[in-house]
């Protein structure tokens, strides 16, 4: 009996202890992971894998052995060697000093003029291939090309935001100068004057005293004559 009873009053005191008592505290959410900062590519890393695309191409191409005239085939050796010498020689230099500043306009647009010059030289080689190299030489350039031209419109995306960007850090600094108020002017300075030395006034002559006008003496008048 005294056991029921136990039981009933324990059942009693679960039963009046809120539910919220007996569960376990939830886990703390955790705090959202920082955002990594945006990785920039410079223009080295979008240009190197069409570059070696091209390098691979040019190596194996044999222009005197395409059929087509020989003024050609002496023009398609010499764009050859053109863009091999711009690859080895002048290309670098100008790469080296875009990527040591991947958003600056002045840096980036030398490299870009670049592959824009080399791109319409290597043009001009698939061209003449199309109509005299074997099927897979052209097949070589075609690729070629083709990379060559979407790396030099990445490249070229990547200038556009970039000026954009420094234009809108000009307007930005524009207005934040147009916000900040005149400086007050600045008071003009006070020159104290020393004191203009008093003149020594010459003291007024007293007026001479008039002397005493002496009274008249009357005549006698003359006696009559008898």
């Amino acid at each position: 009996m005294r056991l029921l009873s136990s039981a009933l009053l324990l059942t009693t005191l679960c039963g009046t202890i809120p539910a919220s008592a007996t569960q376990a505290p939830a886990p703390a959410s955790p705090a959202p992971a920082a955002q990594p900062a945006p990785v920039i590519r410079t223009p080295s890393a979008i240009l190197q894998p069409a570059l070696t695309t091209v390098i691979a191409t040019l190596d194996t191409l044999r222009p005197d052995k395409w059929k087509t005239s020989s003024t050609l085939r002496d023009e398609t050796a010499a764009n050859i060697t053109s863009i091999r010498h711009d690859l080895d020689a002048t290309l670098p230099t100008l790469l080296t000093a875009a990527d040591a500043a991947p958003d600056s306009v002045a840096r980036v647009l030398p490299a870009y003029r670049n592959i824009e010059a080399l791109y319409d030289v290597l043009l001009r080689v698939a061209q003449i291939g199309r109509l005299s190299a074997p099927s897979q030489q052209n097949a070589a350039l075609d690729q070629a090309t083709a990379s060559l031209d979407d790396a030099r419109r990445a490249l070229g995306d990547r200038l556009q935001t970039a000026a954009l960007a420094q234009e809108k850090q000009v307007a930005d600094l524009k207005a934040a100068l147009r916000a900040v108020p005149p400086p007050a002017p600045a008071p003009a300075p006070v020159v104290s004057h020393p004191p203009a030395p008093e003149k020594k006034r010459k003291p007024t002559p007293k007026p001479a005293a008039k002397k005493p006008t002496p009274p008249a003496t009357a005549t006698p008048a003359p006696a009559p004559s008898k």
